[in-house]
Parts: C-alpha cells; structure tokens; sequence
C-alpha cells in the first residue's frame, strides 16, 4: 500500500521492537486514518496517540514513573466512610441544604485531624503518581538517544511540539457528544497524524541530536 512508505516501516518495525503493544496501535491508526471512513476513526486515533505519548516513555527508559495507577475507588470509599463519620454529608441536589457542620456559615469549616491526613495523603499520591508531561517527554528523548541528554535545552522547542501535536489528539480521546465531521477536518486531521509521525520518527532516528536536524523538524510543523 502506498501510505506504507519507508518511514511508516521503520516507525513501526521500531515499534514492534520496543513496544509491540504500541505498535498494534501504531499500525491500526495508519489503517484508520490512511484506509478507512470508520465512523468515530478521530476518536480512535486520537486515543491511540494518547496512550503511545504516555506509554512510551515507560516503554523505552524502562523506568516507571510516580508511584503507579492509584486505586482511587478504594481510596474514595475510605474518605466517604470517614467523612459521613465526622458529620459531614452531601448537600442535597434538590433543596440545596445540607445537616452538615460546613452548613453553619463562616469561611471555614473544621474537619478531624485523621479526615484532613487521608485528604493530604491522596492529594500526595496523586501528584506523586502524574509526572510532568515535559519531564516524560524529555526522559523519553534522551531514552532514545543518550547522547541528547547534553542537548536538553536545545530540544525544548521540539518537547513542546512533541506535546502541542500529541496534545491536540489528547483532547479528542473522549467522548464530548461531538461527532468527527465537527472535531476536525480530514485535511487538518491527517496534518497532525503525520505531524506526531515525523516528530516521532525524528526521535527514533535521532534526527534532532544535532541542531540543524531540529529545526529542520520544526520547520516543518510550522508549515
């Protein structure tokens, strides 16, 4: 097939190669975008972007970041317990009253030491457990190339396309009651597929390890 140019092989071949999960997605995105009218393909895709951008930096450094997937139902269902037990409950949706001692009036409202120590240690873990979008994109660079790890000022620009592109994938992964037609048009859609692959395929190349192949890159995003 012609959209399976040298480029895509060696993207996907590399893929297959470090992260063949990935690679299943790689490869499924180019059918979509390149083969198929599939209703709900940008959402798909954009998915699959998603979890490439945050998958790989795992992946290739082999080091995972923060203290993993929280289990946020469990730690939740501890908090309710807890705060029905200190007097606190839901306002009701309805009438807007609430019996608890935050309906009083005042500016602030006093919760138990233990209720405040297990709020502190959930809002911890989940900062703990989300690293900086820069921070993966940059570990995920010098991964690939460590001679890049000399160059992490000079890559900046391409870290910030890498996550502007990816980015604007990102915030289609989701249902948002919006059909295709109206998130993006084919033109624009396919302009940032090939937009993540030429950053990406930058990355396994180490094209950017020298300046001039970076902003030979960067040219190209802005055109």
């Amino acid at each position: 097939m012609a959209h399976w140019t040298p480029a895509r092989r060696e993207l996907l071949a590399w893929l297959k190669g470090n992260a063949p999960s990935l690679a299943e997605l790689y490869e499924g995105s180019v059918a979509l975008v390149y083969e198929s009218s599939l209703p709900g393909r940008i959402r798909f895709v954009s998915h699959a972007v998603r979890e490439i951008r945050n998958r790989l930096p795992d992946a290739i450094s082999g080091v995972r970041a923060g203290v993993g997937r929280l289990d946020y139902t469990s730690r939740m269902d501890e908090i309710a317990s807890r705060w029905r037990r200190a007097g606190f409950v839901a306002q009701d949706s309805e009438s807007g009253s609430s019996d608890s001692p935050a309906s009083s009036g005042g500016d602030s409202t006093p919760v138990p030491t233990d209720l405040f120590r297990i709020l502190q240690a959930l809002v911890q873990d989940h900062e703990d457990a989300r690293e900086r979008p820069v921070e993966a994109a940059i570990r995920l660079f010098e991964s690939c190339a460590p001679e890049n790890r000399a160059l992490r000022e000079t890559l900046r620009p391409l870290v910030v396309r890498w996550l502007d592109v990816t980015g604007w994938f990102q915030k289609k992964a989701h249902d948002s009651a919006t059909v295709d037609s109206e998130l993006a048009v084919e033109d624009e859609f396919r302009r940032h597929f090939e937009l993540f692959e030429s950053t990406l395929g930058a990355l396994v190349r180490g094209f950017f390890a020298t300046v001039e192949g970076l902003d030979e890159i960067l040219e190209d995003a802005n055109t």
